[in-house]
């Protein structure tokens, strides 16, 4: 089943994910900022990986989507998210499947104001990619990655099966959800905890867990996500959340703590500073998140 797929923002995620669809087949359009659409252009995109192995993926790249497609995947970071929606006329995807990977919150109803509510949230997990100072797209996890699905409305059933259905063939296992919140917090209470304490303490997984200190604020954060994640309608077990913490390996970084130590613009807002936002606005005590958003800031000062 061939298709015509967008990928909004190449970076590490977005790139990777490109260089699997186009290995599959699919007709693939990176749309990015012109160096990096020449740098496609003329290089392809390089991917190492263990597991999918190494190879250079030549989708088309450009600085706006020039054609319709029938999936569009939004991959930028949130910083990034209202200057990129300008290269993507609604005209072109009004009959698309959307389909959002931003980490975080707020970033649904921006997208549906910009390109329409036929939208579908996703994230992407059990992967670890980086992008290197030579462009390469490296898969630092060796298992393959992890999809779920979500849409509150505008999209049949079938058309996020047929997204599925081309992710599974690309290698990347996928699930389809009840609902976006269900979608989003099941990656965020545990996302939001690890990211917002490696910003905020410029250590890996493994270093955090095994000080006592900063385990008891790793415990408080998975703890303060899991209360808004009930109050946006979707349960969360902290105890379920800290063994996959605990599974983690112990040499992990994350995007937020690499974003935050080079003091370029980062996720902060939308990970940290959105669950804080969302605990202050329900009255939801959220002291591990006022810790952590306090010491990133301090940080990035």
């Amino acid at each position: 089943m061939k298709m015509t797929i967008g990928i909004l923002g190449p970076g590490a995620i977005g790139g990777f994910l490109a260089g699997l669809l186009w290995k599959q087949g699919h007709d693939v359009s990176c749309v990015c900022r012109p160096q990096t659409a020449a740098a496609i252009r003329s290089n392809g995109i390089q991917i190492e990986s263990a597991v999918f192995e190494n190879f250079v993926a030549r989708p088309q790249a450009d600085i706006k989507l020039a054609a319709p497609v029938d999936v569009l995947f939004i991959a930028t970071k949130s910083p990034a998210l209202l200057e990129a929606l300008t290269s993507i006329a609604p005209e072109l995807v009004e009959k698309s499947t959307i389909v959002s990977l931003l980490n975080g919150v707020g970033h649904r109803e921006v997208i549906r104001a910009s390109l329409g509510p036929h939208l579908a949230v996703g994230t992407l997990g059990m992967i670890e990619v980086g992008k290197g100072a030579d462009g390469h797209i490296r898969q630092l996890s060796r298992q393959n990655p992890h999809i779920e699905l979500a849409s509150d409305r505008d999209l049949a059933p079938a058309a996020l099966e047929r997204v599925a259905a081309v992710m599974r063939e690309a290698g990347v296992s996928t699930s389809i959800l009840q609902s976006e919140a269900e979608v989003i917090w099941r990656k965020l209470v545990r996302l939001g905890a690890i990211a917002s304490l490696t910003a905020a303490f410029q250590q890996t997984v493994g270093a955090l867990r095994s000080n006592p200190e900063r385990r008891k604020l790793l415990e408080e954060l998975v703890r303060d996500g899991a209360q808004v994640a009930l109050h946006e309608g979707v349960t969360i077990l902290p105890e379920e959340v800290l063994k996959q913490i605990d599974a983690l390996p112990a040499g992990l970084t994350t995007s937020l703590q690499r974003d935050v130590h080079c003091r370029i613009p980062s996720e902060v807002e939308s990970i940290t500073g959105g669950v804080l936002r969302l605990a202050r606005s329900c009255g939801i005590s959220a002291p591990g998140y006022e810790r952590a958003y306090e010491l990133i800031n301090q940080q990035i000062r």
